[in-house]
């Protein structure tokens, strides 16, 4: 977080240190508990009030103008959210896979350890609307592995576990979370140089790897 509050304070014209990057950091570790109600209460305007009271405070501790708040946000919005999103890459096999999952008339959902972001992300990429549930582990206030995760968007989607296969990179998080949930894992691994059960290396050998799990 600090990085990127620093590149913010750049694209505006100013100066900060590494030092400044890693007080933000430091700032925002010490009000991660505040962090975690901002996001459980799903209130738009409490969010924004989170980021504008850290960003002014950071920009006072760092000797930095406090006048620069307003263009801060606005750069923060633009290089957050924007076309030229330097947090945010789309994966190009996204797409495509969504493509064929709907030919095949299978539905798609998200569940993940974020926070309530994850809905402007996947709105920016123009796929929000492409998921049945959107899930994003802080606003639940539970975090993958934790079955209960997966549990709620199964709820919320009205499939069962036994007509569900959940694909994520970690071994923990997702596959063991999807397993202890009764929920069929496929994990994916993009550095592989080729899918082999039971990890696809790109999200357009999916279809395929729903036979695995039968």
């Amino acid at each position: 977080m600090g990085w990127f509050a620093a590149s913010c304070a750049r694209q505006i014209g100013l100066q900060p240190t590494e030092d400044d990057a890693r007080l933000y950091q430091k700032l925002y570790v010490a009000r991660l508990p505040e962090f975690v109600e901002v996001n459980i209460a799903r209130d738009p305007e409490r969010q924004r009030a989170f980021w504008s009271c850290l960003a002014r405070d950071w920009l006072t501790a760092a000797g930095l103008p406090g006048s620069a708040l307003e263009r801060m946000e606005t750069a923060a919005d633009e290089l957050g959210f924007g076309p030229q999103s330097i947090l945010f890459k789309l994966y190009e096999d996204v797409v495509p896979c969504l493509d064929r999952l709907d030919a095949l008339g299978i539905h798609a959902a998200v569940v993940s350890n974020w926070d309530y972001s994850l809905h402007r992300v996947l709105r920016m990429f123009g796929i929000y609307e492409r998921f049945v549930v959107v899930k994003a582990s802080l606003e639940e206030g539970i975090e993958k592995p934790d079955p209960r995760l997966f549990w709620i968007a199964l709820e919320e989607s009205g499939f069962t576990p036994a007509e569900t296969v959940h694909v994520g990179d970690d071994p923990v998080d997702d596959i063991e979370g999807a397993t202890a949930a009764g929920i069929r894992a496929v994990r994916i691994d993009r550095s592989l140089e080729r899918t082999e059960p039971p990890v696809v290396r790109t999200l357009l050998d999916l279809p395929e790897a729903l036979n695995w799990t039968g």
